[in-house]
This record gives C-alpha cells, sequence and structure tokens, in this order.
C-alpha cells in the first residue's frame, strides 16, 4: 500500500486526516506523512486498514482516543485468563508513547549509543491511554524477526516500558516469563526471554523452537543501551 492509497482510502470514506488518525490509533502527523510519502507506512497499519471494511469504520467512527484505547484493553481482557473486573472508561489516564520502527533500525543506529536524547529528539511521540497502575512512558515498537512466534509476530507492535539501568543489577529485575525488548550497540532491537541472570551477565532466549537459527546467547549487561518489559502489543480491531 502506498501514499496515494491511503489517501484514496480516507478520503473514500468521507473521513479527514484526524478522523482516519483516530480510527488507526495514531497521530495526525503521521497520517499526513503516510498521504505525503515522507515515511514508510507500518505493516500494521496496513493489516488494520485492510481488515476494517467501510462499515467498520464508520461504526467506530464515533470512538475518541480514549474510547478507542478502552475498547483494545477490552480485547486484551478477552484474550487473557480469568474474568477480572471491568475497565471503566473513566479510569483511563493518558501517557506518552514514542514510536519506534524497527524497518528504520539503520536509522536508529544513533539511538543504541545516545538512547534518550536521540530518541526524544528523533522519534515521534502519542497520546496514550492506560489504567493508572500501568502509568509510564512508553515506547511503541514494531516487531521484526521469529524470536516470539505466535507472541510477538512481524509487524505487530509492543508497547514496552523502560526498566531503569539502577535495576539492572538486583535480584529478581528480570523474569524468565516476560519478554524483554533489548537495544543492543550492534544487534539492534531483540525481542526476547532473559531466561538466566549471573551478576551482571543474562542470557536471552527465544520462543522459536529452531535453536540453530534461534540460539540462547549470553551478553554482558553493559552491552545494551536500553532494556524494557513489553506490556502489551497493539490490538489489530
Amino acid at each position: 500500500m502506498n501514499s496515494l492509497e491511503v489517501k484514496k482510502v480516507r478520503e473514500s470514506l468521507n473521513l479527514s486526516q484526524l478522523e482516519f488518525a483516530t480510527m488507526l490509533g495514531k497521530s495526525v502527523r503521521a497520517v499526513q506523512s503516510w498521504e505525503q510519502g515522507t515515511r514508510n507506512i507500518p505493516s500494521s497499519v496496513i493489516i488494520l486498514i485492510d481488515k476494517l471494511t467501510q462499515n467498520d469504520i464508520k461504526t467506530n467512527l464515533h470512538l475518541n482516543p480514549k474510547e478507542f484505547a478502552l475498547k483494545q484493553l477490552s480485547n486484551i481482557k478477552k484474550t487473557t485468563k480469568g474474568e477480572g473486573r471491568l475497565i471503566d472508561e473513566s479510569e483511563l489516564v493518558p501517557v506518552e508513547q514514542y514510536i519506534i520502527p524497527i524497518k528504520g533500525q539503520a536509522g536508529l543506529k544513533k539511538a543504541f549509543f545516545y538512547p534518550d536524547e536521540y530518541v526524544e529528539n528523533n522519534f515521534e511521540k502519542e497520546l496514550a491511554y492506560v489504567r493508572p497502575k500501568d502509568r509510564a512512558v512508553y515506547h511503541k515498537i514494531e516487531v521484526d524477526g521469529g524470536s516470539m512466534p505466535n507472541v510477538l509476530n512481524p509487524g505487530e507492535w509492543a508497547r514496552c516500558v523502560e526498566i531503569p539501568k539502577n535495576l539492572w543489577l538486583e535480584k529478581g529485575t528480570f523474569k524468565p516469563d516476560k519478554i524483554y525488548c533489548l537495544w543492543h550497540k550492534d544487534l539492534g532491537i531483540l525481542f526476547k526471554r532473559i531466561s538466566k541472570v549471573r551478576l551482571d551477565i543474562i542470557t536471552l532466549s527465544s520462543d522459536n523452537p529452531d535453536k540453530s537459527e534461534y540460539p540462547d546467547q549470553d551478553f554482558q549487561l553493559m552491552e545494551f543501551s536500553k532494556i524494557l518489559i513489553v506490556k502489551m502489543k497493539e490490538v489489530i480491531l
């Protein structure tokens, strides 16, 4: 899908750029850049546009970003075990999240060495809504590679929260049942489990059963500029 096709879809539905951005859970600036051809269209957006019929879009057109987030959270709830309690829209609070496109990884090189300054100055931010207990600054990162089949698939977006470096050496910070997003100075962005921790050395493991292509590997913590924990993935409604 190219910029002309995105614009054609939007105009055929009689949607403004703001309305279209709201439906996709994106910023107006992102829609403008796709239509102008100045930024690649994320595969997750292409999938979402393909999945949404005209009726689907018109049915959900009344949703504001907060209601859109509520619907996403409800869909996540349906796929998890346990009933829990209902999510009330009034409970959601706004948070900022940076958008990190993995397909631009070559252009992210500086971010691996100067992560905070480079991310703040070079990546688009958008507003998201989460439950109060999940309040944080998020990084929404596009998934690439086959390390986490059926959990995080290529083209999906993982919403992650950074783990402060002063906690990296604390016992219990890294748990084997969680998925982490690690920014390595040479290998780029990795989605892995941290299966073992020995002082300042961690073992990264993949869910992929092909261990010849996805072997367990040991790294020193100092090799990473950021380690984030994956909180959820973006839901395709």
